[in-house]
């Protein structure tokens, strides 16, 4: 009786054994994986960054920029240029 004991027992150490393995090696996979999206979620927040950086200079810009007004008033004014007359314009068709 104790050889079919001991067989249990080790047979149960086994299990054990082999139990604890696989949640070590799933573990250390989910590890990696966590690893993995902690990188990309750290590239996509430098994206982020970016594009937010981007739109700010783009909204400075905008802001900065002449109005049609101004740019109308400097090219009567500075360039000399004058509103078309009529039959100096021609009409495209776009048909695309």
């Amino acid at each position: 009786m104790t050889k079919r004991r001991e067989r249990s027992e080790r047979l149960f150490r086994f299990v054990c054994l082999s139990f604890s393995a696989l949640l070590l090696v799933l573990g250390l996979f989910w590890q990696i994986r966590l690893v993995r999206l902690q990188g990309k979620i750290e590239e996509l927040e430098s994206a982020i960054r970016a594009a937010q950086d981007e739109g700010k200079l783009l909204e400075i810009r905008l802001e900065s920029s002449p109005t049609l007004e101004e740019l109308e008033e400097t090219a009567v004014t500075r360039l000399g240029m004058q509103h078309p007359v009529q039959g100096q314009l021609i009409e495209i068709e776009y048909l695309g």
